[in-house]
């Protein structure tokens, strides 16, 4: 009824003016006021028709400024109403139907304010979307419970919101977190830092996932914190990867157990340590006779057995080679209980019957056991062991200890000194490749080199790999002694583009994630793949290894050459030429050198260079020493031929070696 009733004066002051209209207002009440004040002094109340216009218009001024306050009064309530909207969230709430002018101005401007907090609002929406989508997120309280999770999350834990929300990040939480990384993440968010590191967590079904978090405090209008959010990255696959790669690298194939570099690593991380060598007696001989397949599962077999004999926590077992084995012991093991173990021990393995597939195998094992000391270099308790072991077979003894004897300290002396070698030339550059020819034995010209690795000492003396290699691969400095002579090789190849050149490279360099990476990467870089000959050792290992597989695939795929050193010396199979994708066969030298008096060794060198020929592959022989065993192997059809008479090794440059006249051979 009041709306009615005010709606034409609504109406009429829409049309003027707020200044205008407020004015007129106060100008209307000084004129009927000011009239009423004249008229009652000049005429008194006698005149009442003019009483009746002066009333008239007081009751209109008064109609007119009802409906104005009306209008004020409807437009508080709208803006009110909008308000009360936009507290709840809704910012697609607009200021309507305001009468006012002032209050006009005033919608006019709030409706801006929320056509922009509007657009804010989808904009962060937008953004919330693309997280959910992407990244699992978690907001908590304070005190670490959870408040929500997106859609991602729920998925990646197996949880749903419900179960999640109200309990702690222990739900998920795996056993394995430490309570020192824990203590670090809270302190870093209560500082109100940001926190970024990696959790390891349980999804609901008891998987393992993992998971890079950035979690951060989420600040009130005070500075004090009230919620935290994490957005997550699921890193699983990468984790998985990881923990795969490093399997490989620490866990020997064969018998599931750590490797060599695996007890290397324990080594560093502790002192004190005692060590047992284990060495299985004329373990060739057995795999000579029943064959690897037999020898691989006596390994199986031997490890097994050697495993129900550690009842004791603090000895671990580790696989070092074919076969030799190794127990750790930690400090917590005592001088007397490590030597009654190794007492025990030792009349335990002295005479065992293995059962392999249908074959009783005996086998009988030597031990050789050292104690180390906070004071003493970890990498010399290997040392240490290796002597007392050697003294053992020495003595034909089942056991024997580590003593500070003048033959093992000179031994050890000079293991050091020889480290100390490797790391002055490493370190000054004074590992120097020298370049042996090899020659075409249809052409009699020289075709290519092989690079072979030296060390020159402080005093300027030359060193041979022989006298050092071990060293360097006990002291795992092999890797970057065998990158620093590859960098040598592709350099002298992108030199002299009319040789090919051929590495040495061997089983520790391809399973060494850094140093394989470190020549397919050169390689790759070279430009010369094509000309790069990779020689590796034969050996049983080599067989099974899939890593290997996989590296010499991608050599390959880069143009490169694949050589077999040492060939038919030991052990030798023909059938994983073909997998590994063989292009050159070197004929082991010891088959070579005395070819021209051995009818044995000529039979077996004639033997192998048919077959590999047959298989479409070439055949390099080694020491070939002399004009006879030069014109030998060329009879029997070798391809090419390498040793002292075609040309010395040489630490010139290859364009100097062929500038002082190829040898006619």
């Amino acid at each position: 009824m009041s709306e009615q009733l005010f709606k034409p004066a609504i109406r009429l002051m829409k049309r003027v003016s707020p200044d205008v209209k407020n004015l007129s207002f106060l100008l209307g009440a000084l004129l009927l006021i000011a009239g009423s004040a004249l008229y009652t002094l000049e005429y008194g109340l006698s005149n009442t028709p003019y009483l009746y216009l002066i009333l008239t218009f007081l009751l209109l001024w008064l109609y007119f400024y009802s409906a104005n306050i009306y209008s004020l009064k409807q437009s508080i309530e709208q803006i009110t109403k909008t308000l009360d909207e936009i507290a709840q969230g809704g910012y697609a709430s607009r200021v309507e139907n305001v009468s006012a002018g002032e209050f006009d101005r005033i919608a006019g401007s709030g409706n801006a304010m929320l056509a922009t907090l509007q657009q804010k609002s989808a904009f962060l929406e937008e953004y919330k979307r693309v997280v959910d989508a992407s990244a699992p997120l978690v907001k908590t309280d304070i005190d670490g419970h959870i408040t929500y999770v997106n859609a991602a999350y729920e998925k990646l834990s197996g949880y749903s919101a419900d179960a999640l929300i109200g309990h702690s990040h222990a739900i998920v939480r795996s056993d394995q977190t430490s309570d020192d990384y824990l203590e670090t993440f809270w302190t870093t968010i209560l500082n109100k830092e940001i926190f970024k590191g990696e959790f390891q967590n349980r999804n609901r079904e008891g998987k393992m996932f993992y998971v890079e978090s950035t979690v951060v405090p989420i600040l009130d209008e005070k500075g004090e914190i009230f919620e935290f959010i994490s957005i997550m990255f699921d890193i699983t696959a990468r984790k998985e990867q990881e923990q795969e790669l490093e399997h490989r690298l620490y866990i020997d194939r064969l018998t599931a157990l750590p490797n060599r570099t695996a007890l290397h690593r324990a080594l560093e991380r502790s002192s004190e340590h005692k060590l047992i060598l284990i060495n299985i007696d004329d373990f060739n001989t057995i795999n000579t006779i029943y064959g690897e397949r037999i020898g691989d599962e006596l390994l199986v077999r031997f490890a097994h057995k050697l495993q129900t004999m550690l009842s004791n926590e603090n000895l671990k077992l580790f696989h070092l080679s074919a076969d030799e084995f190794a127990i750790l012991a930690d400090k917590k093991v005592s001088a007397d209980f490590f030597r009654e173990d190794v007492v025990l021990l030792s009349h335990q393995l002295n005479v065992i019957e293995l059962q392999c597939f249908a074959h009783t195998i005996t086998v009988r094992a030597r031990i050789g056991a050292a104690a180390g000391s906070e004071n003493e270099n970890l990498r010399s308790l290997i040392s240490m062991a290796s002597l007392a072991l050697r003294d053992a077979k020495k003595r034909q003894q089942s056991y024997a200890f580590y003593s500070d004897s003048a033959d093992n300290l000179l031994h050890l002396e000079e293991n050091f000194l020889t480290l100390e070698m490797l790391d002055f030339a490493l370190n000054n550059q004074t590992v120097n490749v020298h370049f042996q020819a090899i020659a075409n034995t249809e052409t009699h010209e020289i075709e290519k080199f092989e690079a072979l690795v030296r060390i020159t000492d402080r005093d300027g003396k030359v060193h041979y790999p022989s006298e050092f290699i071990p060293i360097a691969k006990g002291a795992r400095l092999y890797s970057q002694l065998s990158m620093e002579v590859f960098a040598q090789t592709i350099k002298m190849a992108q030199h002299n583009p009319s040789f090919d050149f051929s590495f040495n490279i061997e089983m520790a360099d391809i399973l060494d994630p850094k140093s394989s990476y470190f020549i397919l990467s050169r390689l790759r870089q070279s430009g010369c793949a094509e000309r790069i000959v990779f020689e590796l050792v034969e050996s049983q290992e080599l067989e099974g290894s899939e890593e290997v597989y996989r590296f010499f695939k991608l050599i390959k795929e880069e143009g490169a050459k694949i050589a077999i050193d040492d060939f038919g010396s030991g052990y030798s199979n023909y059938a994983y030429l073909m997998k590994l994708g063989v292009d050159i066969v070197k004929i082991d030298g010891s088959l070579v050198a005395d070819i021209t008096t051995n009818l044995n060794n000529k039979r077996i060198v004639k033997s192998i260079i048919n077959i590999i020929h047959d298989l479409g592959m070439k055949v390099v022989t080694e020491f070939v020493e002399d004009r006879e065993i030069y014109q030998m192997i060329v009879l029997l059809g070798a391809d090419y031929a390498q040793g002292h008479f075609i040309e010395k090794a040489t630490n010139l440059d290859v364009t100097a070696l062929l500038q002082r006249g190829e040898q006619e051979v």
